[in-house]
């Protein structure tokens, strides 16, 4: 696997590279790419996010240190691999409701080549606009791999999202009135 040349593939031309991605032979590539991103995140986050690596470790933001250095490096190929797994079982569920054909192998290798924008997330601002980047990456993806329309990939993709946001809005908003009332007065 050309790391470089994949990468580019996926981020200047996700429609071609969806098209041609195999959707089975083995999970190994794909999540070695991912792994490889996520890899590369984790060493840039830590070289040039310093403030940010302070506060995620609770060492009070400003604090800075090799092991919190080492720890992100190591902990983000990891973490990675652990998300894209739960985040496909989640999403190929959902493209098998509304009639995808693909599989759980295909749905794990088109996330795995959508996290090639892991290598930009460190960037402030721009890694925001490229995490919006990754959610096209996946729709695109989802498309090719389950075989469905664009607004069906979108549904696959977004309602996770919405689902998660809606949850924690319920529960900011209960844990505000259980704060405010003296149902449990401790």
């Amino acid at each position: 696997m050309d790391y470089i040349e994949t990468w580019k593939e996926v981020i200047q031309r996700p429609s071609d590279f969806y098209r041609k991605m195999p959707t089975t032979g083995g999970y190994v590539e794909p999540l070695t790419f991912a792994a490889i991103s996520s890899l590369i995140y984790g060493l840039l986050a830590a070289l040039f996010n310093r403030e940010m690596m302070g506060g995620m470790y609770g060492m009070g933001g400003g604090g800075f240190s090799f092991s919190t250095a080492l720890m992100t490096v190591i902990m983000a190929p990891i973490a990675g691999i652990i998300s894209i797994l739960i985040g496909a079982a989640i999403i190929y569920v959902i493209y098998k409701i509304l009639g995808g054909t693909g599989t759980y192998e295909g749905t794990v290798r088109f996330i795995s080549y959508a996290n090639a924008v892991m290598v930009i997330y460190w960037i402030p601002i721009i890694g925001w606009i490229f995490g919006l980047y990754e959610i096209y990456l996946y729709i695109v993806g989802g498309m090719f791999v389950h075989n469905v329309s664009m607004g069906k990939s979108a549904i696959a993709v977004l309602l996770p999202i919405i689902l998660v946001f809606l949850l924690a809005i319920i529960i900011a908003v209960l844990a505000g009135l259980f704060a405010s009332s003296r149902i449990f007065p401790f």
